[in-house]
């Protein structure tokens, strides 16, 4: 989480007390912090996305620029908060092509140069999106109090419903998500043998579980429904998946979600020492 108190150096400790750091996640920090060698060498290997965000919430992303012959040197480019570049949308109507003067209340962009009706299938699909993030930071709100650990895999879980919108959007391809230090693959294991993994067997919705596992369950279930309308959006009547990895991906977050469930539902109950054995790879 961006603060206006992060150091003015940004060590490999700090970033890891206070983002999850999944491989080719995105952070956000104050403009003008410097990384330790260690830090940027931990972000070049998890090839993690740094942003910056000011006290006025602009953002920036550090471009390269040619300060002599010889030289170059990053510099802070201001650009759209919700985007990663200040190019200027076309208006290009989905049906003819032709160059929409004014745009419609009734029309949006699909990419950077079609507009379609609001009803089409994939801008629902954004807006069940944009519902699930801000649930998503809801749930961070809540986790005050839980372990950095399960603050950063949530921190990881926000971060990659973000992905599964610009990868949308752009037609970029989706990578599996991970949590932290482990790979999608290892959450793929725990989230199906949780008890041999996780030392806590299936977990259903129940109010003895308390708020924060039925919140993050809630969180969960928004996900899968995620899923189940993308495979509406992207299945054609051939019955071939134009976005496969967009269904793979939701499937395996929220495997995900369900295993910060148990992970929450241990560490309220005294078992805060599974995270170090998960971490060291003992359990």
């Amino acid at each position: 989480m961006t603060s206006v108190s992060d150091p003015k150096f940004i060590t490999e400790d700090y970033l890891r007390q206070h983002f999850g750091l999944a491989h080719g996640s995105e952070i956000q920090l104050t403009p003008g912090c410097r990384f330790t060698p260690a830090a940027h060498g931990l972000l070049n290997d998890k090839n993690i996305k740094v942003r910056w965000r000011d006290e006025k919430g602009q953002m920036f992303i550090a471009e390269s620029r040619s300060v002599s012959n010889d030289e170059s040197a990053d510099v802070l480019v201001k650009v759209h908060p919700l985007k990663s570049n200040n190019i200027r949308p076309k208006n290009g109507c989905l049906l003819c092509g032709s160059e929409v003067v004014d745009k419609p209340a009734l029309m949006t962009h699909l990419n950077d140069k079609l507009l379609v009706p609001k009803t089409h299938p994939r801008i629902e699909l954004r807006g069940k999106l944009d519902s699930c993030i801000s649930y998503c930071v809801i749930v961070q709100t809540q986790m005050e109090e839980s372990p950095p650990m399960l603050k950063g895999f949530v921190a990881d879980i926000r971060s990659y419903l973000g992905h599964v919108l610009q990868a949308e959007v752009t037609e970029r391809e989706l990578e599996l998500p991970g949590l932290g230090d482990f790979c999608a693959d290892t959450i793929h294991q725990w989230s199906h043998y949780p008890l041999k993994y996780l030392e806590h067997d299936h977990m259903l919705p129940d109010v003895s579980y308390g708020p924060l596992v039925a919140q993050l369950n809630y969180l969960r279930a928004l996900i899968r429904e995620l899923e189940l309308i993308s495979s509406r959006v992207f299945l054609d009547a051939s019955m071939q998946l134009s976005r496969p990895d967009i269904i793979a991906g939701l499937n395996r977050l929220s495997s995900a979600v369900y295993v910060v469930m148990i992970l929450t539902w241990q560490c309220q109950n005294g078992k805060q020492s599974l995270l170090g054995e998960l971490h060291n790879g003992t359990a």
